[in-house]
């Protein structure tokens, strides 16, 4: 998986519409704050995961988190490194409230507490780090591994994005992606909405 950095920005924030339609239609928001410019403040927001803040007609305020994807796989993609191997990823280093995950045909809420304890306490711990260098030595984009949790037996799969900028720049990006019902069964709390 190549990504232009860039492109795929401009792709997010080209998502913002249906993003906005969404809060307004099925979440009843009354005000949408975004943090989609390259101001220091904005930037701030971004370096915290937070692409946007949504209150709804009952008074409450969340700092969202919105990963879209183009198309839905039924699993969940979680970042571990950032940049491999020194900067952790989003989970780690992310503040929001939830983690929106927008698809073509579906919008999953997922409460970042809950995701963040779970990935951080249990599955990143079950995760061999021979199994990134491995990964990143490789220079695939996925590879496929068995992880034992509570007895189960679960298929992950540890996934590497090869980033690079118009100016040459380039790293690593990897994260790990399993079914959204093998987070649930952890108690990572998941609301789904069908567009």
């Amino acid at each position: 998986m190549i990504h232009n950095f860039d492109v795929s920005l401009q792709h997010e924030r080209s998502q913002a519409e249906k993003a906005d339609a969404f809060y307004r239609t099925k979440l009843c928001a009354t005000e949408i704050k975004r943090f989609n410019t390259d101001s220091v403040g904005d930037m701030e927001m971004q370096r915290q995961d937070i692409d946007a803040v949504i209150t709804l007609e009952n008074g409450v305020t969340y700092k969202i988190s919105e990963k879209f994807r183009d198309k839905d796989y039924g699993d969940l993609y979680v970042e571990v490194f950032s940049k491999y191997p020194s900067t952790p990823g989003w989970l780690e280093t992310g503040s929001p409230n939830a983690v929106l995950y927008f698809t073509p045909t579906s919008v999953y809420w997922i409460t970042h507490k809950s995701l963040a304890s779970f990935c951080l306490n249990v599955l990143f711990q079950t995760i061999s780090q021979l199994w990134y260098s491995e990964l990143f030595d490789s220079h695939q984009t996925i590879i496929s591994k068995y992880i034992k949790i509570e007895n189960e037996l679960v298929r992950i799969n540890l996934i590497q994005a090869h980033n690079f900028l118009p100016d040459g720049t380039k790293w690593e990006t990897i994260g790990i992606s399993a079914p959204f019902s093998f987070f649930q069964k952890n108690n990572v709390k998941i609301k789904s909405w069908i567009l």
